[in-house]
């Protein structure tokens, strides 16, 4: 393991405790993580990673400005499941258009899991920016599945991280839903 990964996994690890704890540096964190995981993850021949990374970067921007008011935002909320199937459907279409594209270029060593991973974590991120309860099931799946695409490249503590992710994951959806409950 490179030094690069190591640190990219200790902010990780930071983002998404913080985020369980509904901080808003989780966001510090996460563009810290994420800038460096950009490299890391073009190094490893996943580039669909590598962009979203960037893309973290600056939603981890956006996410900071989001929650600037702590304590005076409305609760964490819940989705119906008919914006989740359009959200899924879009992840779908995204992916078969960027997966095609990716292995016509030899661009990604997993073009589909490279693909379907960075569409599916843009939502779930952005679901997280707004407060969303259903963006830890989301990460449930998403995490369970980067975890193995991460080990399977060669980054074993990323895959170990990622794993923990969806773990965690289980504790942030439990927490969200006490403070929902609780408001």
């Amino acid at each position: 393991m490179e030094p690069a990964e190591l640190a990219a996994v200790v902010f990780g690890v930071g983002y998404i405790l913080l985020a369980i704890r509904e901080r808003r540096a989780c966001w510090i964190a996460g563009g810290i993580s994420t800038a460096i995981y950009a490299a890391v993850f073009w190094r490893a021949g996943l580039p669909m990673q590598a962009a979203l990374q960037l893309v973290y970067v600056a939603m981890s921007a956006w996410g900071w400005f989001a929650w600037r008011k702590a304590g005076h935002e409305p609760p964490p909320r819940s989705w119906p499941v008919a914006r989740h199937v359009a959200a899924i459907a879009g992840v779908a279409l995204a992916t078969a258009v960027s997966a095609p594209l990716a292995a016509k270029y030899s661009l990604a060593a997993a073009p589909i899991a490279d693909s379907l991973g960075t569409w599916a974590s843009l939502v779930a991120t952005w679901l997280l920016a707004r407060r969303v309860i259903d963006t830890w099931a989301w990460w449930i799946v998403i995490d369970a599945g980067l975890a193995a695409l991460f080990a399977w490249q060669g980054l074993a503590m990323t895959g170990a991280l990622y794993l923990a992710y969806a773990v965690l994951a289980v504790a942030g959806w439990r927490s969200w839903r006490r403070s929902r409950s609780a408001a």
